[in-house]
């Protein structure tokens, strides 16, 4: 977690992971925050609400140099894939600064396993957003994997508002987006649902809705967290119950959707590491 501008409102957290299970030449995680707080404000999440506005370009590279400083200068040259994600603190759709930092990564950083990854709400007025990251993505990116990760959590709509309280894009015009955004041979976009409690997540509505040839299912549970326990809502996949998105999954595959499902360290859960809960807590105990 780190203080900005001199003002101790200003906080943002940024993290240096990897999995204790792989080696850790093989994937490196820089996950950066794009703004102070979150203006979306999703009932699950710690780091909305309190927003207090964007990070610069440069904030944003700083959180970066910051981890990458605690390595040797070798890492970033030894490591397979050195995944920078847009995904802690903030809606990175809702900040041209991310733009600028995505254009800087190539040349700041000269990893050859570089591979950014946008995590996204899809708001609805960040068309020329996508439309720039689109462009970017197919010219300081082409021949590189480049992930974009679009939260849908629901194949209902009202339930996507409920839990994503802003104007999203339709499943019509995300479709086409990750069909414009894609190169062949590269990664699809991932549509990921965090599976929660009484949230429907219908697999025909998926199949009528996108294209297996361009996106991709990632499936997640709903990670406890300070405002989920406040809204009630809860995971229905279990860390220790993978099975429970067996029927989804498999159902995905028929219809032909690769189908991650994803359950991380629930040491993560247990030290409170999930989005926004460190400066939540940081703030709530006046420790900044």
């Amino acid at each position: 977690m780190a203080r900005f501008r001199g003002d101790e409102r200003l906080l943002a957290e940024f993290v240096d992971a990897r999995d204790p299970e792989e080696d850790p030449n093989y994937k490196w995680v820089v996950i950066v925050s794009s703004q102070f707080g979150c203006p979306i404000a999703c009932p699950m999440c710690d780091a909305g609400g309190d927003y207090r506005g964007d990070l610069t370009a440069e904030e944003i590279l700083a959180q970066i140099d910051a981890v990458v400083a605690r390595h040797p200068e070798s890492r970033l040259k030894g490591t397979k894939k050195f995944k920078v994600q847009f995904a802690r603190m903030g809606e990175p759709a809702l900040n041209s600064a991310v733009l600028g930092a995505l254009e800087t990564l190539p040349s700041r950083y000269g990893a050859p396993g570089l591979m950014p990854c946008i995590a996204t709400t899809a708001p609805a007025n960040a068309c020329r957003w996508f439309d720039s990251l689109k462009e970017i993505r197919h010219s300081v990116y082409s021949g590189r994997d480049f992930q974009l990760q679009i939260s849908l959590n629901s194949t209902d709509e009202a339930a996507r508002d409920r839990l994503m309280p802003w104007p999203k894009m339709s499943f019509a015009y995300i479709s086409e987006y990750a069909r414009a955004f894609h190169e062949p041979g590269r990664r699809k976009a991932a549509l990921n649902f965090a599976l929660t409690e009484g949230v429907p997540v219908d697999p025909e509505t998926i199949a009528r809705s996108f294209d297996p040839g361009f996106t991709c299912v990632k499936i997640t549970p709903l990670n406890p967290t300070i405002r989920s326990a406040e809204t009630g809502l809860s995971t229905a996949l279990p860390p220790h119950a993978p099975e429970e998105a067996n029927s989804l999954s498999k159902r995905l595959n028929e219809l032909g959707f690769d189908c991650i499902v994803s359950i991380g360290d629930v040491r993560e859960n247990a030290i409170g590491s999930n989005c926004g809960m460190a400066v939540r807590k940081t703030k709530k105990d006046g420790a900044a």
